[in-house]
């Protein structure tokens, strides 16, 4: 279906930000299980718990614009997410593993982020100001776990090396 005006653009990209949300909380599960860091099992419990708000706030950002929720398959998401699994299955020890799930982990947050960003871009276009302070609530969760994931990896790293 051809996209025709910036609204159509705005919840085309919000139903793809609502299935990479869907997609990854599905994905933090299976990283939380396989990992052995307690640290990053903590983090990623965490960030599942925020995962489930941003989804209830990008809901609300479709009601906002008159929409039904939907999922949009996201490739940049289901992209990332078979990257990771890939390399969650080649890992060698489950220190190496630990390190491969929290780059996979912020690898998810910057798309993330950007694709909040531009969101957030849309919804001052069609004047959504309700829409621009949840999506900005959302990318904000989205660098801050970014910058914890970021803190923790050095250590990850010295533990896999």
């Amino acid at each position: 279906m051809p996209i025709t005006n910036s609204k159509e653009k705005f919840v085309h990209e919000l139903a793809d930000m609502y299935d990479a949300e869907h997609q990854f909380l599905q994905a933090m599960g299976k990283m939380r299980d396989m990992a052995s860091d307690q640290k990053l099992q903590t983090m990623l419990d965490e960030h599942m718990q925020q995962t489930e708000e941003q989804i209830s706030k990008l809901e609300e950002v479709f009601a906002e614009v008159g929409e039904e929720p939907k999922r949009q398959q996201c490739m940049g998401a289901k992209g990332l997410i078979e990257e990771a699994t890939s390399m969650m299955q080649e890992a060698g020890s489950p220190e190496i593993r630990d390190a491969v799930i929290a780059g996979a982990a912020t690898k998810a947050e910057h798309y993330e982020m950007v694709g909040y960003a531009d969101l957030i871009d849309g919804a001052e276009m069609l004047k959504k100001r309700k829409s621009v302070r949840l999506l900005t609530e959302n990318r904000e969760q989205e660098s801050s776990t970014a910058r914890r994931l970021e803190r923790l990896a050095p250590r990850l790293g010295k533990a896999a090396a």
